[in-house]
Formats: C-alpha cells, sequence, structure tokens
C-alpha cells in the first residue's frame, strides 16, 4: 500500500514496488541503442549509446574498455554503418543476459574439485 512521504505532499512509496535489477537496465539500454541502428535513426543510436557510455566509471579498466567499444559503434554510426555498430552492441548484450543467467558459483571445498583448462 503507497505510503505519502512526511517530506513531499505528492510523492509516495509503494512498498511492494522493487528497484528494477540493474542488468535488467543495461539490457533494456542495449534494445534500445540496436533497435535505433536497426531502424537506421541517426540521432537515437547516438543517444542510445551515450546513455551506455555516460552508465560507466570509468576509473576502472573495464569500464574503459567498454567506453572503446562504445566509442567504436558510435564511430560506426557516425559513418552511417548502422550495421557493425548493431552487431557490435547485439554481442554485448547478448553477454550480459548470458553472464546473469549463471547460477552462482561457490568456492570448491578441495583443490582437486577446480576445473582444469
Amino acid at each position: 500500500m503507497p505510503v505519502p512521504t512526511p517530506l513531499f505532499a505528492n510523492a509516495v512509496i509503494d512498498a511492494a514496488h522493487r528497484a528494477p535489477d540493474p542488468l535488467v537496465l543495461l539490457v533494456r539500454a542495449y534494445d534500445r541503442a540496436i533497435g535505433a541502428c536497426e531502424a537506421f535513426d541517426l540521432s537515437g543510436a547516438r543517444h542510445a549509446i551515450a546513455v551506455l557510455r555516460e552508465a560507466l566509471d570509468l576509473d576502472s579498466p573495464a569500464s574503459r574498455s567498454f567506453d572503446a567499444l562504445y566509442a567504436s559503434c558510435e564511430e560506426c554510426v557516425n559513418a552511417r554503418d548502422f550495421v557493425a555498430a548493431a552487431q557490435c552492441l547485439r554481442t554485448l548484450r547478448d553477454a550480459w543476459r548470458r553472464a546473469g543467467q549463471m547460477p552462482p558459483v561457490g568456492p570448491p571445498t578441495r583443490w582437486c574439485d577446480l576445473p582444469v583448462c
């Protein structure tokens, strides 16, 4: 049941509403970018890629790598190569989807339980 907040008369907190999963939001952002590329929508693709780039914390090496990939997608879009941008974005989105479906893995109980590469 929504409960009014004491500081804002018009705002309510819905106790039953959970915040969206960050992975779901990320996949949606990829879907928007891919959809814009598939529609050859220059401004939509630029905006969607900008949203992905702005979400990065560039203090980590992984984030800088993603930023480089997004910059490459942006260059493709600016060159009107929507297909290459969509392929890259689709690959990233699908990898995030697969990562979200992995069951949690606990530490091995013994050294011999480690997988051999």
